[in-house]
């Protein structure tokens, strides 16, 4: 009886890992994200060329990490948007992988961008895009219609 608990205890957390990756691997996620063009009213289109179409856990603003998807609604890349002013003030050591571990990601990441930015709409200081991207850069270019950003 014990081992049959242990077995059911094991399939469910096993099964609650698998619905939580799913929720992140295919656009909307489940809450708490929501997505940024909504929730900045419009502020910043729907989609951004070379981004995607992003979600973030309100909570975790300014920094992210932001889930940005294709239009087809796959998971394209993990973007964090660190202000320039944190950079020196702040340690950031494994993000990467705790931030997929925690969003029950499973998918390897292929390459990371980092990429300057200006304030905009949702992030209203000078940062960095810390973009941990899970497919080629070919495919990143096609996908999300354009270069990084």
């Amino acid at each position: 009886m014990k081992r049959w608990i242990s077995v059911m205890t094991a399939a469910a957390a096993l099964s609650i890992g698998v619905v939580l990756a799913q929720s992140v691997m295919k656009a909307p996620p489940m809450a708490p994200y929501v997505n940024v063009s909504k929730a900045l009213k419009g502020a910043l289109p729907n989609f951004i060329p070379g981004l995607g179409t992003l979600y973030v856990d309100a909570k975790n603003l300014p920094e992210g990490p932001f889930l940005a998807y294709d239009k087809q609604g796959r998971l394209v890349k993990v973007v964090f948007m660190v202000p320039l002013e944190n950079l020196g003030k702040k340690s950031y050591v494994d993000i990467g992988t705790a931030a997929l571990k925690g969003l029950g990601v499973s998918a390897k990441v292929d390459h990371v961008n980092i990429i300057p930015s200006g304030a905009h709409p949702g992030v209203d200081k000078p940062h960095v895009h810390f973009e941990l991207v899970l497919v080629s850069l070919e495919k990143e270019k096609k996908v999300l219609e354009g270069n990084p950003y």
